[in-house]
């Protein structure tokens, strides 16, 4: 049925086509489709997370050649982002049946087949990090690579509202983000006299 319903979209475009044409297509009573897919977005969802399962594996060999944390990191969002805008037209409705997803504790999203495996991967990927020292072990590696995910999350939604951004570079700078923090330096110290008030002390000759 998803299958049938991608073929469709792609023929004539994801708003045009209905359930009730899903379901003549594929020859099921209506009744059938909703079953398994109550929201047309389900159907995006279903065949996208495929979509992500299969990428991932196949990626697995060659992350495998990149010896460090980073460049390995690196590699995985610059082939993210790729993919990620093969498939933007579908994207707003994958992103929708999500959020429906965690706002109706219908499921775990971690658990959907295409975000286990993808938040699976950073996870083991920033758990050989931390045993390499590359990667501090304050945070465990799976609230890191869930704080990654959500922070990808937000780079996608920025750039499907700016069409010109570069979302490999989105990519990387949440990456960045999570590794260094929005921190400045160390305050000089007239700095902290502004934030605190205290008129800094003179040097004594």
């Amino acid at each position: 049925m998803a299958t049938v319903a991608f073929e469709l979209f792609e023929m004539s475009g994801y708003e045009a086509v209905t359930m009730e044409q899903i379901a003549a297509e594929a020859d099921v009573a209506k009744a059938t489709l909703y079953s398994y897919f109550p929201v047309k977005e389900a159907l995006v969802a279903h065949r996208l997370k495929d979509e992500i399962a299969d990428g991932m594996a196949a990626l697995a060999d060659r992350l495998s050649t990149h010896r460090s944390f980073m460049s390995r990191m690196r590699f995985l969002l610059r082939e993210s982002a790729a993919w990620h805008a093969a498939k933007r037209a579908y994207l707003p409705h994958y992103l929708r049946y999500l959020n429906s997803v965690a706002e109706y504790a219908v499921s775990d999203v971690r658990r959907e087949p295409g975000s286990k495996l993808t938040w699976d991967i950073m996870t083991t990927m920033f758990r050989a990090g931390q045993q390499s020292g590359e990667v501090a072990t304050t945070l465990p590696a799976e609230k890191l690579a869930w704080s990654l995910h959500y922070l990808l999350y937000g780079a996608v939604t920025h750039w499907l509202v700016h069409p010109t951004a570069d979302l490999a570079k989105e990519f990387l700078q949440s990456f960045d983000l999570l590794m260094k923090g929005a921190a400045a330096g160390r305050p000089t110290r007239t700095h902290k006299a502004a934030v605190t008030g205290k008129k800094p002390k003179e040097k004594t000759r």
